[in-house]
């Protein structure tokens, strides 16, 4: 409810070392055009927190972040996402929401034409290839979601602590909440990283042993 996000949300920002606390509302769906379908994580936002919150919204190309106005019915695409549709800045896309309408014939797909406003680059595939973003209010129509949000993004004044302060969190809420970080949403690329890391200083062990050994 309301009353409880906005608790949620003072609660979030009276943490430590948190600067911005979002809510949003996300949803996996299918995005068509032209015959060309991908799926991706389509997610509505508010701008002014989106842009407080020093994320996505500053790498917007041919747009802004403002743009996503509810009602509307204007979306942003990762760069690769909008490729993989063939579209562009003007372009239409069909977002079709996982959720059916029953009707006499059967389950109908819940579907809503966007119209693109901006890409963004992120500099990250799996964003740049799999998000998209709309207005909170056009999402929380289009996923039949009421006044409930699916949850908060934190901006954090020092990003490593980001596992830390979640989980206390968390844990001042009452518990019974999904959390998750950027380090954990990564944990696979920070792994190859360490292993990189790794390698490389056993290479190095090799090199120095090798030359030692000529001299």
């Amino acid at each position: 409810t309301d009353t409880r996000l906005a608790a949620r949300l003072l609660r979030a920002l009276a943490t430590p070392g948190v600067v911005a606390a979002v809510p949003y509302v996300e949803q996996q769906s299918m995005l068509a055009r032209a015959g060309r379908t991908a799926g991706a994580t389509v997610r509505g936002i508010d701008p002014a927190e989106e842009r407080r919150a020093v994320g996505i919204a500053a790498h917007i190309q041919g747009g802004r972040v403002e743009d996503l106005v509810a009602g509307s019915y204007r979306i942003v695409l990762g760069d690769a996402l909008a490729e993989a549709l063939g579209a562009g800045i003007g372009s239409d896309v069909v977002v079709v929401a996982p959720q059916g309408t029953a009707t006499p014939a059967g389950v109908v797909p819940r579907m809503r034409r966007f119209r693109v406003v901006g890409l963004f680059h992120s500099g990250m595939y799996e964003f740049d290839r799999g998000l998209a973003l709309v207005a909170l209010g056009d999402a929380a129509r289009l996923y039949r979601t009421g006044d409930r949000v699916t949850g908060l993004r934190l901006a954090l004044e020092e990003p490593f602590a980001a596992p830390r302060v979640v989980h206390g969190l968390a844990v001042a809420l009452g518990g019974g909440l999904a959390i998750s970080d950027w380090a954990r949403n990564h944990a696979t690329f920070f792994r190859a990283l360490e292993m990189t890391k790794s390698m490389m200083f056993v290479l190095l062990l090799l090199v120095v042993a090798v030359a030692a050994f000529k001299f």
